[in-house]
């Protein structure tokens, strides 16, 4: 794959993170299970999402944190424990070299606009969404823009015939500044080591996470 200057500084980046749940630490220390995430609609379809924005990060987590807590306090549950957000960070230096080589199946997704191309973000996202219990694609990484912090919405209507397909894939379309990365290849998670822990809500690193 041909990479841009910019591309290229951007798949760059040493440190990368994974945000996620308190409770779910325990199995990322014993392992990265890449189909761990089948059956929930992500852009990318199952697999393992990690961001270079460590901040990013945190606005996606302390987001979900927030209405998991407020949900459960809506449901009346007695004596349950709040959820807590928690940043993983990876030390990750050779993206670069697997986006360029042939033995593995990588794409770029540079912009949200109508791509010309065999693969269009938002028509890619849409089948992905639609079919969360079995990834629809051949790709081992994939790398750039994602949607915005509410697809879901947007995926609903459609379903409902409040909007067009045209109407909903120009909703996905819109203009989104975080980027991701989804990892698709099993092998390449059983490399993968947890370096530090952070508390998403503070920004903190977690001490005795180990």
């Amino acid at each position: 794959m041909e990479l841009t200057t910019k591309q290229e500084k951007q798949l760059g980046q040493t440190q990368w993170f994974h945000a996620t749940l308190l409770r779910h630490l325990e199995s990322l220390k014993s392992g990265i299970d890449v189909k761990f995430n089948l059956g929930s609609e992500l852009d990318f379809g199952p697999g393992f999402y990690i961001t270079p924005d460590f901040e990013q990060a945190r606005k996606f987590i302390n987001k979900q944190v927030e209405v998991l807590n407020r949900s459960s306090s809506n449901n009346n549950i007695f004596d349950s424990e709040e959820e807590v957000g928690i940043i993983v960070e990876f030390r990750i230096s050779n993206f670069i070299e697997i986006f360029k080589n042939p033995d593995y199946h990588c794409h770029y997704f540079a912009k949200h606009k109508k791509s010309e191309s065999d693969l269009d973000f938002a028509e890619f996202v849409v089948q992905n969404r639609e079919n969360p219990d079995e990834l629809q694609h051949h790709f081992d990484f994939i790398y750039g823009v994602q949607t915005d912090d509410n697809p879901t919405q947007a995926l609903a209507r459609f379903r409902q015939n409040e909007i067009t397909k045209e109407e909903m894939l120009a909703e996905f379309r819109k203009p989104y500044s975080f980027k991701q990365l989804s990892i698709h290849n099993q092998s390449f998670c059983d490399i993968m080591k947890i370096e530090m822990v952070y508390q998403s809500k503070t920004g903190e690193e977690l001490q005795k996470w180990q």
